[in-house]
């Protein structure tokens, strides 16, 4: 169940969140630090947005297969 969640979840890395605060904070500590390139160093953050909604479902099942668990054996 959450497999299929999290795959259909992914992919927008464009929302109005991440263009006005993700991305805004990813360019200014790439300029704030000494020698960077604003292009090369903040691309990774795309990434990272992008799997945000993956990992996040996946850490949910994960809880969600814990606690099914403990009801089992209590």
């Amino acid at each position: 169940l959450f497999v299929g969640i999290a795959f259909d979840s992914g992919g927008v890395a464009s929302g109005p969140m991440t263009a006005t605060f993700i991305l805004a904070f990813a360019q200014g500590v790439a300029e704030a630090v000494e020698g960077a390139n604003v292009l090369m160093d903040a691309f990774g953050v795309i990434a990272m947005v992008a799997l945000t909604p993956l990992i996040a479902i996946q850490v949910f099942g994960l809880i969600y297969e814990g606690i099914a668990e403990e009801k089992e054996l209590g």
